[in-house]
């Protein structure tokens, strides 16, 4: 007998190792042996009996009512306790957190004050060095200015100079 859907099998090793897997039973036993993942102990005869009590109806029966209703009074008076345990772990947790967050907050400003500080001792003398420069060049400019203008009046003088030394030599050259 094959059935259609796996079975889903639950051991536990007498090492203390629960182990869980699907199979589908070959006559109502295990196909192949399966091992322990721990000890790595034999689990074959152990499937073989859970499988042996689902096919043969064979399951543990259900504790009695009374059992019930204690279990069900125990989980409502627990309840609140659990709860507030687990908010006041988390709470804690987010308060660690926190901690930890405002401690690297306060240790990644301290590297960016100094780094701020290391970049303006760089960049003062940068700048005093790029003032200077400009100071420079202006004077330079003024200087070419200068130079430009006398330049000009130093071609114009001659100019001048050439036209009267052209009307000099033309008079000559007329009373000659």
């Amino acid at each position: 007998m094959v059935t259609a859907s796996p079975i889903p099998i639950k051991v536990l090793c007498p090492c203390g190792q629960k182990y869980v897997f699907d199979v589908h039973p070959h006559n109502g036993r295990m196909p192949v042996p399966v091992a322990c993942p721990a000890c790595n102990r034999d689990g074959t005869d152990e499937a073989n009996r859970l499988l042996n009590q689902i096919f043969n109806g064979k399951t543990q029966p259900l504790p009695p009512p009374a059992i019930n209703q204690v279990l069900n009074v125990v989980r409502a008076s627990l309840a609140p306790h659990l709860v507030d345990a687990l908010t006041n772990a988390v709470v804690g947790e987010l308060a660690a957190q926190r901690r930890e967050l405002l401690a690297a907050q306060q240790a990644a400003t301290a590297e960016l004050t100094e780094i701020v500080r290391r970049l303006e001792s760089v960049q003062t003398p940068l700048f005093e060095r790029l003032r200077v420069y400009e100071q420079r060049i202006a004077e330079l400019e003024k200087e070419l200015s200068i130079q430009s203008k006398d330049t000009l009046q130093l071609l114009e003088m001659k100019i001048e100079m050439t036209r009267r030394q052209l009307e000099f030599d033309l008079s000559r050259a007329r009373f000659n």
